[in-house]
């Protein structure tokens, strides 16, 4: 028998497992000092439209906040009515490039919190926060359309070009 023990052969092929997984979970990009990352395109990201949504049978209320550069630009509450359409945001943050998050809370409940790095950086994005027909919160986004142009939604795919 060798020498080689399964608790040694069980820690090798963790560290390989890791390593190997660790290119799929980072980018490209490289850390700015403070535990950020910094994206190839270091002039930042225009955030565009906003809009708010409520597919769900009942009526909720969707705070929205955004923030440029750590300082609120906006927060606004939308009371929204059961299956209602949706609402734009009037732009009261900044129109150029830059730093920013949305964060959105449905009913009291926790904030989510979405930055451009969520969708790779783009160099505009315009969001949908959404009230889906379970009655769950989530962002999209759309790279495409309104300030950002008239390119359309972007599908994001895998590298085999699946979505």
């Amino acid at each position: 028998m060798s020498d080689i023990t399964r608790r040694r052969i069980l820690a090798a092929s963790g560290v390989v497992a890791t390593g190997a997984v660790a290119g799929c979970l980072g980018g490209s990009a490289e850390a700015d000092g403070n535990g950020d990352s910094e994206s190839a395109s270091s002039s930042g990201t225009v955030l565009g439209n906003i809009t708010v949504e409520n597919l769900a049978d009942q009526s909720h209320t969707v705070d929205v906040i955004v923030e440029f550069d750590g300082e609120i630009e906006d927060w606004s509450t939308h009371e929204l009515a059961a299956d209602d359409g949706d609402s734009e945001l009037e732009r009261n943050w900044p129109t150029t490039a830059g730093s920013f998050r949305v964060r959105a809370r449905l009913d009291t409940e926790r904030l989510i919190e979405v930055t451009p790095a969520t969708w790779n950086d783009p160099d505009c994005l315009n969001l949908l926060v959404l009230v889906d027909r379970a009655g769950e919160l989530t962002i999209w986004s759309d790279p495409g359309g309104g300030p950002c142009g008239d390119d359309g939604a972007a599908v994001v795919e895998d590298e085999d070009g699946e979505n």
